[in-house]
């Protein structure tokens, strides 16, 4: 013999577990830890962008060539 299904549904079950108390708390962490770190003057940024600036302007540079690729074939005659 086979038991009988309840009559609960699953999508009933979910509803009644609902947990959104430690999702507001991580979010609003998150959110005065991404506030606080921008208030911050952080002295490696201003390093890193100018590292940044060389870096493009290194790429910028090779660009111009418009070398690369697979070397043509030499004929022999």
């Amino acid at each position: 013999m086979t038991k009988a299904k309840t009559t609960k549904t699953r999508a009933a079950g979910r509803a009644a577990a609902k947990h959104i108390g430690p999702r507001d708390k991580a979010s609003e962490h998150y959110h005065r830890e991404k506030a606080r770190r921008q208030s911050q003057a952080n002295p490696q940024n201003d390093v890193m962008a100018e590292a940044r600036r060389e870096y493009l302007a290194l790429l910028e540079s090779d660009a111009a060539k418009g070398k690369g690729g697979r070397p043509k074939k030499k004929v022999t005659p």
